[in-house]
C-alpha cells in the first residue's frame, strides 16, 4: 500500500515525480467532486462497470498501475484489465482501495478535453449522466475538483499518446453531447 508521507500519499515507491502519472495521480489524490462520499448519493453506480463498460485507461496507465501493483507488499485485490491494446478498460470488484484508481475514476463525471486551439477545458463525461447524479448538476462540483482535472488534462497532454487519446476522446464526447439534451452551461464547465 502506499505509505503516508507529509499528510499525503508516497507514490515514490511506483514511480518518480518526473513521470506524468505519478504527478496526475499525487495531483487528484486528495481532489474529489463534491465534499463528500459521492458514492452515497447513487449506491457507488460508478464502481458497478463489468468487463464491456469499465474505466478507460488512458495510454500507458495500464504499465503505470502494473508498476504500482507490483510494488505493493499487499498486491491491490478486484481489479481486471480487459479490451484491446488501443482500448483497455479497467473494472473493480465495486470497493476497491481508493489509492489505486485509475485516472478516469479520479476525474469522474468530468474529462479534460482538448480544444482545436490546443487548449485543455474540463467538460461533463455525457457518460456520466446514466449513472452520475451529479453529472446532471455539475455547476456544484468543487471548484478545486475541477481546477485539479484541468491540471492532470495538460500534463497528459504533455505525452504524444495521451495527447491523441485527449483528442479522440474529446471528438468523441462532443458527438456524444451532440445527441444527448444537455444544459449548455455544463459543456465546457466554467469556473474563475
Amino acid at each position: 500500500m502506499a505509505a503516508e508521507k507529509h499528510g499525503r500519499l508516497d507514490f515514490s515507491p511506483f514511480g518518480r515525480p518526473s513521470d506524468i502519472f505519478y504527478r496526475a495521480y499525487t495531483l487528484l489524490e486528495n481532489r474529489t467532486p463534491i465534499h463528500a462520499d459521492c458514492g452515497e448519493l447513487c449506491g457507488g453506480a460508478c464502481c458497478k462497470g463489468t468487463a464491456a463498460d469499465g474505466m478507460l485507461l488512458f495510454p500507458g496507465e495500464e504499465a503505470f498501475l502494473q508498476k504500482v501493483f507490483a510494488a505493493c507488499p499487499e498486491k491491490p485485490a478486484g481489479f481486471t484489465f480487459t479490451g484491446p491494446a488501443q482500448r483497455r478498460l479497467v473494472t473493480c470488484s465495486g470497493a476497491c482501495d481508493r489509492v489505486f484508481r485509475p485516472l478516469a475514476c479520479r476525474i469522474f463525471p468530468l474529462f479534460p478535453a482538448l480544444g482545436a486551439d490546443g487548449r485543455i477545458r474540463v467538460m461533463l463525461d455525457v457518460r456520466a449522466l446514466r449513472v452520475c447524479p451529479m453529472a446532471k448538476t455539475a455547476a456544484r462540483l468543487d471548484r478545486d475538483f475541477i481546477r485539479a482535472v484541468r491540471r492532470t488534462g495538460r500534463l497528459l497532454a504533455s505525452l504524444p499518446a495521451c495527447r491523441d487519446f485527449l483528442r479522440q476522446q474529446t471528438e468523441e464526447l462532443e458527438e456524444l453531447a451532440r445527441l444527448v439534451p444537455l444544459d449548455k452551461g455544463l459543456l465546457p464547465i466554467r469556473y474563475r
